[in-house]
């Protein structure tokens, strides 16, 4: 008997239009994923903050929270407000072909599409998707389940700079979605070995997207949750990374320090550290831990760019004449 599932027509039409503006070298680079194999690391907070960040350089940004957790509303503040859907607008264009269509603007540049529970159906349906394309002998159709949201992102990418996308950490149909969507991948860790684990679960999941999207880059490791003074600790934990990696990418100079008072302080308020930075609520001692948090996201944000300009310049390059 054969599963009713959406139909991928558009779908396959959408991946084949993808690969020849590869081909033809006019498929620029807008789509971050941040992702890892484990969840705890960080994820969350650093894509909120780091949308916000680029957002305050003018840049029109785009944040969807490829998860059922939906925890952006805490920390951008949108929860109780019409910005907060549970999820509802994204399950409605990857299950009914609706247009992606942000809830509205959570900061002045940063339109949001929030995760929650809605994408519960859009995690069964892929899982049904992935049953039927394993019968097909069709190499099109064993392919085609993971770019529903390739498809999709792709009908309204020209609308914003920088698309980021936070994906759950502990689905595969999800994240195999995103890294098919995606154009670079940031992958934030924590130095513990279940964490490094979840790094080479990415990476196997991240072999696999290639198949659809062969100018996917990995664009580097965070280490996030540091002790900003632990130098040594710290070039050993990048050693340890840049060693699992294999060559693959690079280790992100900066790292994210952890306050657990100042990550208290960003949920309670609903505003991300650089926000914080100067809140007249604060003591002083946290204000101080405040400031250094945002300091550490500012320099991230700057890395990133100079490391997609870096990859943009190598793509010109390599669609240069021989």
């Amino acid at each position: 008997m054969r599963l009713g599932v959406v139909d991928l027509s558009h779908v396959k039409a959408a991946l084949r239009r993808r690969l020849q503006l590869m081909r033809e070298g006019v498929h620029a680079r807008k789509v971050l994923v941040i992702v890892n194999g484990k969840g705890g690391v960080g994820k969350t907070s650093l894509s909120a903050a780091l949308a916000a960040a680029l957002a305050k350089t003018r840049l029109r940004v785009l944040l969807i929270e490829i998860d059922e957790q939906g925890n952006h509303d805490e920390d951008l503040g949108t929860g109780g407000t019409e910005l907060s859907d549970d999820g509802q607008a994204q399950a409605a264009a990857i299950l009914e072909g609706k247009p992606l269509t942000p809830t509205g603007e959570a900061r002045p540049n940063l339109y949001v599409i929030p995760g929650g529970s809605a994408l519960q159906d859009v995690v069964e349906e892929l899982y049904c998707q992935r049953r039927v394309a394993a019968l097909s002998k069709d190499p099109e159709d064993q392919l085609a389940w993971m770019g529903m949201y390739a498809a999709a992102i792709d009908a309204v990418r020209h609308f914003y700079d920088v698309i980021i996308l936070d994906v759950a950490p502990g689905s595969e149909p999800l994240q195999l979605q995103a890294l098919v969507a995606g154009d670079m991948v940031l992958v934030p860790t924590r130095s513990d070995p279940s964490s490094r684990k979840g790094l080479r679960t990415v990476a196997r999941r991240f072999a696999q997207a290639l198949r659809l999207n062969p100018l996917l880059r990995l664009l580097g490791v965070v280490v996030f949750a540091t002790a900003s003074a632990a130098t040594r600790v710290q070039q050993k934990i990048k050693s340890q990374l840049v060693e699992d990696l294999n060559g693959a990418a690079g280790v992100m100079e900066q790292t994210i320090r952890h306050v657990e008072a100042a990550a208290v302080a960003c949920r309670t308020h609903g505003k991300v550290p650089q926000e914080l930075a100067t809140h007249p609520d604060l003591d002083a001692a946290l204000r101080r831990s405040m400031q250094a948090l945002a300091g550490d996201y500012r320099s991230l944000a700057l890395e990133i760019l100079q490391a997609k300009a870096a990859l943009d310049h190598a793509d010109a390059n390599r669609e240069g004449p021989a």
